[in-house]
């Protein structure tokens, strides 16, 4: 059994193929290392290869072997969001792409990011908090209490908080 070359990444298709078939995977961690590799040693070789693994999942993705089509009928649902996670993943680039410019544009261009509050701040948060101290006091208070005290304590414990 070896590699199916159908594919730039032959490693994730010939494993998506054999779990496709029935066969289940085994880790194998032996006291001495099986297989030695080198990796990319600048930055050059890692863009390189980077662009290989992500062409060759979005080759896959694309094709009629797409996860989400010729794996759901023959893998568990689980082990289909698995592949087509990993098959995805060269499409995140998008979301972090906006992420990463619309913010900066938008500050450029004098569009604001977020909505304009119709209320102004101090007021606003006077307000909260005395509905806050009002909610609290009110969900402790019974026959035996007086209100007014228990108002009284709450502000009190929460300026001494802000000390």
């Amino acid at each position: 059994m070896g590699f199916l070359y159908h594919s730039v990444v032959e490693d994730y298709f010939t494993g998506f193929i054999l779990h496709c078939k029935g066969k289940t995977s085994v880790f194998c961690n032996p006291s001495k290392p099986a297989f030695l590799g080198s990796s990319t040693t600048n930055l050059n070789d890692l863009l390189v290869q980077g662009t290989r693994w992500n062409s060759g999942l979005f080759e896959v993705t694309l094709s009629k072997f797409c996860p989400f089509i010729y794996g759901l009928s023959r893998m568990p649902l689980l082990q289909t969001m698995c592949y087509g996670y990993l098959a995805l993943q060269p499409l995140y680039f998008l979301p972090l792409w906006c992420l990463a410019t619309l913010p900066q544009l938008c500050l450029l261009n004098g569009i604001p990011i977020y909505p304009q509050v119709r209320i102004p701040t101090p007021l606003s948060s006077i307000l909260i908090l005395h509905f806050k101290f009002l909610s609290s006091a009110l969900s402790r208070f019974d026959s035996s209490s007086h209100l007014h005290e228990i108002l009284y304590q709450r502000r009190m414990l929460w300026e001494i908080g802000d000390i």
